[in-house]
């Protein structure tokens, strides 16, 4: 079903000063659900550059069995609460059927985002460029469009709050507390730092709490179609980090902010198979 419109306006008269106020109901009025889990899942060609990484988890039914593992792993660590996942690609019957069995709110995504995203090498580059020394550092990826279907958590407005997870990730905790922490905080965004060879200061969005909202959504989309990101990565990340530093609250005026205490957790990448 479509997603509903941009969301109304927030009402900023009584928050305090060097803060906004969260909304708390959709534009239909309907009040919003606090926390989701969300992860996403594309079926996708092999990435030629990232062979192994292909083998591992591209596939549809590896990257189906991945989303299982993932609903698995959120049971065993106690976490109750709504579980979203942001589908794209054509899955068998059996594997949306076991999907929706283990409690996950499935939403499609039809749009085919290939040839899309401004890092395609059939595109032109985009409109910002690394230093020259770090152009050679660039990742040889050529399927960063699929990772774009990760923006669509923007796009999940009916929720307050949630934490996006990719299918690599395991918990070793319950990620519950982390975003009732988040909330009170009034935690618009937060990822991890990641310098890497970039010559900057960027993102790595393994993990993500996110403040769903359609505008923002439109915004990263833009930006991921018109080229307005740095490509390093030539990823989502990279997209992201032309809107985000690593922490947003709702205070914007703090010095230093700090956002919330990370669940625990590993990132298992290419290794993901081994994943239990």
């Amino acid at each position: 079903p479509a997603l509903p419109g941009a969301l109304a306006l927030l009402t900023l008269s009584a928050a305090p000063r060097g803060a906004l106020s969260a909304p708390t109901t959709t534009p239909d009025a309907t009040p919003l659900v606090p926390y989701a889990v969300v992860t996403t899942m594309v079926s996708r060609p092999c990435d030629q550059a990232k062979e192994a990484i292909c083998r591992t988890y591209h596939t549809a039914d590896k990257i189906a069995s991945l989303a299982y593992k993932v609903g698995c792993n959120l049971r065993n660590v106690g976490y109750d609460g709504p579980k979203v996942l942001i589908a794209h690609g054509a899955y068998e019957a059996r594997a949306t059927r076991m999907l929706d069995q283990q409690g996950w709110q499935v939403v499609r995504v039809a749009q085919n985002l290939l040839g899309r995203f401004a890092s395609s090498p059939d595109l032109p580059p985009p409109g910002l460029e690394l230093p020259p020394k770090q152009r050679r550092l660039v990742q040889p990826r050529r399927d960063g469009w699929a990772t774009l279907y990760k923006l669509h958590a923007w796009a999940l407005i009916k929720y307050e709050l949630v934490l996006h997870a990719d299918l690599d990730v395991v918990f070793e905790a319950n990620p519950m507390p982390a975003l009732v922490e988040a909330r009170r905080k009034g935690v618009v965004f937060q990822a991890l730092r990641e310098r890497a060879y970039r010559g900057y200061s960027g993102l790595n969005t393994h993990m993500m709490i996110l403040r769903p909202n359609r505008d923002v959504y439109t915004l990263l989309m833009t930006n991921a179609v018109r080229g307005h990101f740095m490509p390093f990565t030539r990823t989502e990340q990279d997209v992201i980090e032309s809107a985000f530093p690593p922490t947003v609250l709702d205070n914007w005026t703090a010095a230093a902010p700090k956002g919330v205490r990370w669940p625990k957790h590993v990132h298992w990448g290419p290794r993901a198979e081994e994943m239990h």
